[in-house]
């Protein structure tokens, strides 16, 4: 059955590849940027450049659009410098997505959709962590405060009364346009040797692609019960093993190796972290709660994709 449905973070990975599957399965779509001309470029019934830090404006918006679902993709990762990306998010998380909350409760909204991410994970030992596995909520500097806005969404997100709350959790997006394609973050750094592989690189990292990440909201619209969700692929991967091979695929030198010390010295906390000690996921809960199977079940057949070595 057709829904009316709201997507916060329109112009994003995640919004830009979710907004045309809405419409072909005949939903009407009313999409929320906070910049106008950024919003031209798409295609669906209505638009409305709208700030989430303004619950005003959020709640005129949403009582206009009517909506049954509410989909939160906003994030400011796409910020140059990381920790202002990081401050940014946690700030949008703490006061956007609440107030997008408000705005959906008010206007009447069956199911609310919010982003999480499995990075959030607390790391303990050598484990891939389902969906009761704690936040890392005492984490340091900024990260931690991010890890803090996103717990605290989704207690809120949870424990709201007149509508039903879902959190995706996303691992490492990749894709088309993320960090990871060709001119991405990601990408440069590789392409550059600025992304090392340290100690025994045992950290690990679970990917998800846009596409599933966008293919799993659609499946979530009216389907599922409430709840966490860890959306990856079946794959996750130690850096000593992704890294390696996204060079090789990406035509950049072999990552340079560094120990531990020399690591701390030279890269930020969060980078050691993600290369040393971060857990991955796993997606069982969606696999047998929807039946789901990821369209990219492996990080190295996406990858691939995007420097045209996969059959299209």
């Amino acid at each position: 059955m057709p829904l009316r449905v709201v997507v916060a973070g329109a112009t994003g990975v995640v919004g830009r590849t979710l907004l045309p599957l809405l419409r072909e399965r005949g939903h009407h779509v009313t999409a929320l940027a906070r910049k106008a001309d950024r919003l031209e470029e798409l295609s669906v019934d209505e638009i409305a450049a709208v700030d989430l830090l303004d619950p005003d404006a959020l709640r005129i918006q949403l009582r206009r659009a009517a909506p049954d679902v509410v989909i939160d993709q906003s994030s400011a990762f796409g910020a140059a410098d990381p920790q202002e990306a990081l401050q940014r998010t946690a700030k949008l998380r703490e006061r956007g997505t609440k107030n997008l909350m408000d705005a959906a409760v008010s206007a009447g909204a069956r199911r609310f959709i919010a982003q999480g991410m499995t990075a959030a994970y607390r790391p303990h030992g050598h484990d891939v962590l389902e969906e009761d596995s704690p936040l890392w909520v005492d984490a340091p500097g900024r990260w931690g405060d991010l890890v803090r806005a996103l717990a605290s969404v989704e207690e809120d997100l949870f424990s709201r009364s007149g509508i039903e709350g879902v959190s995706l959790r996303y691992g490492s997006l990749y894709g088309p346009d993320t960090h990871y394609a060709p001119g991405g973050d990601v990408h440069a750094r590789v392409v550059g040797s600025e992304l090392p592989l340290v100690g025994d690189g045992v950290g690990l990292t679970s990917f998800t692609h846009v596409d599933d990440a966008a293919g799993v909201i659609l499946e979530l619209l009216e389907g599922g019960d409430p709840g966490a969700y860890n959306v990856v692929d079946n794959e996750p991967a130690e850096s000593s093993e992704w890294l390696p091979a996204y060079a090789r695929m990406a035509g950049a030198p072999a990552p340079v190796a560094l120990t531990m010390e020399q690591a701390k010295s030279q890269l930020d906390w969060l980078t050691v972290h993600q290369l040393t000690e971060q857990r991955g996921a796993s997606n069982f809960r969606l696999r047998e709660t929807l039946g789901w199977k990821p369209s990219w079940p492996s990080w190295r057949e996406g990858f691939a994709s995007l420097f045209g070595l996969w059959p299209a």
